[in-house]
């Protein structure tokens, strides 16, 4: 079960030799300072209250991340040196180690992209309004939303490339206004709704599956051939 580590490294050295990924995370700064900019207290075009400069960032980090997370899934078919053809053809890796590899690599690449945002973050956090358990509380939650985002982007790799796009920015969409729409009061979870979370989960436990599911029938077929 090791070996899924070949296909991490050739995915995660292909993301980190992308340019594009370079300019993505800029951009994703760029986002999440200019929220800052205009939600600082006092003084700041919008004047957010304090709690709401935080939780705008970190709602901006779930939808940016998870969606990043999604389009490098959709394309995670023919990264790297070896494509996924190649490696149930050529190799003797099973389809649950292709699938760990890939995921992996996709998740560590958010985690960057993350840990580049910690200086807002620390910013935003010694503005006030929000207690260290709500923000640690939340930011555990966060696999759970980048995870699930490539598991449907790896399973919409499947399909042609604008069909997966077109599916997952469809998804996309549902997702933000499931985010926003199942609301709670619950300040310890940032006001995030739990079932919804769980819902999402699920989800992506299913497409992980199919996933996984569809690459031994491709392996199959590349024996018999």
């Amino acid at each position: 079960m090791k070996r899924f580590r070949f296909v991490l490294i050739n995915d995660l050295k292909a993301y980190m030799e992308d340019r594009a990924i370079v300019r993505t995370n800029l951009l994703y700064l760029a986002i999440l300072f200019v929220i800052l900019l205009v939600g600082w207290p006092g003084g700041a075009p919008f004047d957010f209250q304090r709690p709401y400069v935080f939780l705008a960032i970190t709602y901006a980090q779930i939808i940016l991340l998870s969606y990043i997370g999604g389009r490098l899934a959709v394309r995670s078919s023919s990264v790297g040196d070896i494509k996924v053809a190649d490696w149930l053809k050529y190799t003797p890796l099973s389809p649950m180690e292709i699938a760990l590899g890939k995921l992996l690599a996709i998740f560590l690449c958010l985690l960057l992209m993350f840990s580049s945002s910690l200086p807002l973050l620390i910013l935003c956090y010694f503005i006030g309004g929000v207690s260290l358990k709500a923000s640690l509380t939340v930011y555990c939650l966060l696999p759970i939303f980048f995870i699930s985002f490539i598991s449907f982007g790896l399973l919409f790799s499947l399909v042609s490339r604008d069909f997966s796009v077109f599916i997952l920015n469809l998804s996309s969409f549902l997702f933000v206004l499931g985010l926003f729409l199942s609301r709670t009061g619950w300040r310890n979870l940032f006001y995030l709704n739990p079932r919804f979370v769980l819902f999402i989960l699920v989800l992506s436990t299913f497409a992980f599956s199919a996933f996984i599911r569809d690459l031994r029938r491709r392996k199959k077929l590349a024996y018999e051939d």
